[in-house]
């Protein structure tokens, strides 16, 4: 869609009886653009009038019945997109199409081409274009910039934006303070705690996020998540030469900290690795706990990267922001301001999550693959072995579709 421009300003010429002279004076010109219908009823400057020297009493009157008379643009006649020729959209983004006063191109050879002059022709920008030190070239065509300016209404999109945006203030990178191993670890547990200007802080899921544990390697590395009250996950490759059911990590001490900083700690019973591409293009390692974790813990709850791709795509140009943890003791909402470098060697595992208002919902880890009907299974074989009921910890699927699909 293309909007109306205003018109350009304009100018008068008077005319002097007593001599020759003429005198061209710059006004406001009155346009066609109007937002009162009443406007219309403003009397009109005369096209001719008689001025002389000795009658500057009278030009000075003019000038006050000109300017009562010249409409005052309002609100709803200035156009905050002043260059914008449309709007445009393909999934949930919307963006503006502005028009640019002057545009630089390329020619096969790579040699500039500068646009010197725009002009409106059957309703298309056909720039006329000069090589630097050449001759003229006449080049028809739509010349515009793509700018975001929203989201649809209703989007998933929208829902994450809008409400990341209203949650920033004040807020950092810093997940962890502090995040330490103390003398004697792990025979004595480590002395981490939440810092409360983080990102995340006191959103429902936070507490899934594990400070350490004994197999971690160096500090932050192999991280843990808690997807139920019995299970956790962290990444396959490189845990295990045995493919399926390990107890390699049997007796393994996990720490959790709680909301009100207290430390929760269990200890892993038995765990399924699976590696690509032996584990059928899965990659990840399951951990079963010697006991349920506590209310204060909260397992973040999921959603598959395929759903999400079509829920929450990707859009050229504008955010999306996506939570994502690092062995650095950093959280990067992939948002300018809020990033950090989640893909350094031992980031393997770190949660992928997508920040819905107040919760974040696991969909992957970093370099590993997410949830699936697949990792429900190998949950419930954990169960069946250490002979608890699989139906008391299942995964719990975040509903995306009231949201559209695109």
């Amino acid at each position: 869609m293309t909007w109306p421009r205003p018109p350009t300003p304009g100018a008068r010429t008077f005319l002097s009886a007593a001599s020759s002279k003429h005198s061209t004076i710059l006004v406001l010109s009155r346009a066609a653009y109007r937002s009162d219908a009443a406007a219309d009823r403003n009397v009109r400057a005369p096209a001719l009038l008689v001025v002389s020297s000795c009658v500057r009493c009278t030009l000075a009157v003019f000038f006050i019945h000109l300017l009562l008379a010249t409409p005052t643009l309002s609100a709803q006649t200035v156009n905050p997109h002043a260059d914008l020729v449309g709007w445009f959209t393909n999934g949930p983004a919307v963006y503006s199409l502005n028009s640019p006063s002057s545009v630089v191109l390329l020619t096969k050879e790579d040699q500039p081409l500068v646009a010197t002059k725009l002009q409106r022709e059957g309703g298309l920008v056909a720039p006329k274009l000069q090589r630097e030190g050449g001759s003229a070239l006449n080049q028809p065509g739509s010349l515009t910039n793509r700018v975001f300016d929203r989201f649809a209404s209703g989007s998933l999109n929208n829902l994450v934006w809008t409400n990341f945006i209203a949650h920033t203030n004040g807020r950092t990178t810093h997940v962890w303070e502090p995040r330490r191993h103390p003398p004697g670890w792990p025979a004595h547990p480590p002395i981490a705690g939440w810092d409360t200007n983080c990102l995340m802080w006191a959103w429902t899921g936070l507490t899934a996020l594990s400070p350490c544990w004994e197999a971690e390697g160096n500090s932050g590395q192999v991280p843990v998540t808690a997807l139920t009250k019995r299970h956790a996950y962290t990444r396959g490759h490189g845990m295990s030469d045995e493919e399926g059911v390990t107890t390699n990590f049997t007796g393994r001490k996990v720490w959790f900290v709680a909301a009100n900083q207290t430390l929760v700690e269990r200890t892993v019973l038995k765990a399924i690795v699976r590696t690509f591409p032996r584990g059928g293009k899965r990659d990840y390692t399951i951990l079963l706990f010697n006991q349920d974790l506590p209310d204060s813990i909260e397992p973040m709850r999921v959603v598959s990267a395929e759903n999400l791709s079509v829920k929450y795509p990707v859009c050229a140009g504008a955010p999306r922001p996506l939570f994502k943890t690092e062995q650095g003791n950093g959280i990067s909402a992939e948002v300018p301001g809020f990033s950090v470098n989640t893909w350094k060697g031992g980031d393997s595992g770190s949660p992928d999550m997508l920040p819905m208002p107040g919760e974040l919902v696991f969909f992957g880890g970093r370099s590993t693959s997410g949830p699936s009907p697949e990792m429900q299974s190998d949950m419930d074989a954990l169960c069946t072995l250490a002979g608890l009921d699989p139906h008391k910890y299942q995964l719990q699927w975040l509903d995306l579709s009231q949201y559209p699909s695109y």
